[in-house]
């Protein structure tokens, strides 16, 4: 008997297999063009530069994937958006590290219930293009960067409408040697109560480096976030040019354990607690082999992920390949028929968007950057 129950096991189990194996997000297509430097530009440097964020505003579907000078692209449906010429936020290049306001990329677009709309912004300050502020002279060497809270009915410029999110606890160094500060917001995605994001951060003793999660109450303000710290989100930033920590150590976040890359788009699964992020990397797949693309993982807390999987090959902007002509950067996940207005949840089929780059004859990226998408399916839930 015990015999036969084990066959009977052994059957279930190789029957379960090929369930098992589609149980995951699979891209199932080649890409479609969804802006295209060469036809849709309004100027040269008027290209994606950061992940695309969409919304809906009431009259139809807003979409993002800003540069310095940012610009939306309206329409009825993500399929058939044209780009609006018209810049709503600028950085104003303020030389004062201390005013967070050089160069600023909106990144993480949200429409409250109330129907008025905030922005994460990663704002760079150039201690390089100043004179005397920075030894190095480089620009990575010189790149200090920290996260604003834009706000208005259209993300347009507020007298007050920029307010700090996340900063080192310690002022910019004129004799710093690599980047620092935090980085590359996800998107922001509701969650009891809550609103929450991932910010990367670059070490910078006591800041270790790593994926950190913030979150403020969905009715809270820019002076509401707080970051995870190993154990809750007790973790306040501190202004270093305002009120200057005793204990820097106390104003630093706790990357989330076995996330070494930025977490650049996190949506939920319609109708579970599991949400899903994308990241960009080149890491090990269960064969050991090291492979360059898009990752995916899975998590019901959005602290503890599963082991990233391999989502799509592609050369990367940061790690690229130079036999081609193209590289990829800033994936996020949409789903058109999402029932969020930020588009926080996906069902069985969506879409990954990416940066694509074209490099010249040298490797190096240009202004010629698309913003394309790939059809994906995910055909039944996955537990993490």
């Amino acid at each position: 008997m015990a015999v036969e129950i084990s066959a009977m096991l052994r059957h279930a189990l190789l029957c379960l297999l090929p369930a098992m194996a589609a149980a995951q997000p699979v891209v199932t297509g080649p890409p479609q063009t969804a802006f295209d430097w060469a036809d849709d530009r309004c100027a040269i440097r008027d290209g994606p530069d950061s992940p695309a964020r969409a919304w809906r505003d009431g009259q139809g579907i807003a979409l993002l994937a800003g540069a310095e000078r940012t610009r939306v692209s309206r329409g009825a449906t993500l399929d058939t958006l044209r780009r609006d010429c018209r810049i709503i936020h600028e950085g104003a290049g303020n030389d004062a590290p201390g005013a967070f306001d050089d160069r600023t990329w909106i990144a993480s677009p949200y429409r409250l219930p109330s129907g008025r709309i905030i922005a994460l912004a990663h704002v760079e300050y150039h201690g390089h293009e100043r004179p005397g502020r920075c030894v190095a002279g480089v620009y990575a060497a010189c790149w200090w960067n920290s996260i604003v809270e834009l706000s208005g009915p259209d993300l347009a410029p507020q007298p007050d409408g920029a307010s700090l999110v996340a900063a080192l606890p310690m002022p910019y160094a004129a004799t710093q040697i690599r980047r620092r500060g935090y980085f590359n917001t996800s998107n922001i995605i509701r969650r009891d109560g809550y609103l929450y994001a991932f910010v990367f951060a670059e070490s910078a003793p006591p800041q270790r480096r790593g994926a950190c999660l913030i979150r403020r109450p969905v009715d809270g303000g820019p002076d509401d976030w707080r970051a995870w710290n190993g154990q809750g989100f007790g973790v306040s930033f501190a202004d270093p040019y305002w009120d200057a920590p005793v204990d820097p150590a106390r104003h630093v976040c706790a990357p989330v354990p076995g996330i070494t890359s930025t977490i650049s788009s996190v949506v939920r699964r319609a109708g579970t607690d599991v949400h899903v992020a994308v990241t960009p990397a080149t890491l090990r797949g269960p064969d050991g082999v090291p492979r360059t693309g898009i990752w995916w993982m899975t998590s019901t807390d959005l602290i503890r992920w599963t082991r990233p999987r391999l989502l799509l090959a592609v050369p990367l902007l940061w790690r690229r390949d130079c036999g081609t002509d193209t590289a990829f950067a800033y994936p996020s996940l949409l789903d058109p028929d999402s029932a969020s207005d930020n588009f926080e949840t996906v069902d069985d089929d969506f879409r990954l968007y990416l940066v694509r780059i074209r490099l010249d004859d040298a490797c190096k990226a240009g202004s010629r950057r698309d913003l394309v998408r790939f059809p994906v399916s995910w055909p039944a839930p996955i537990s993490p």
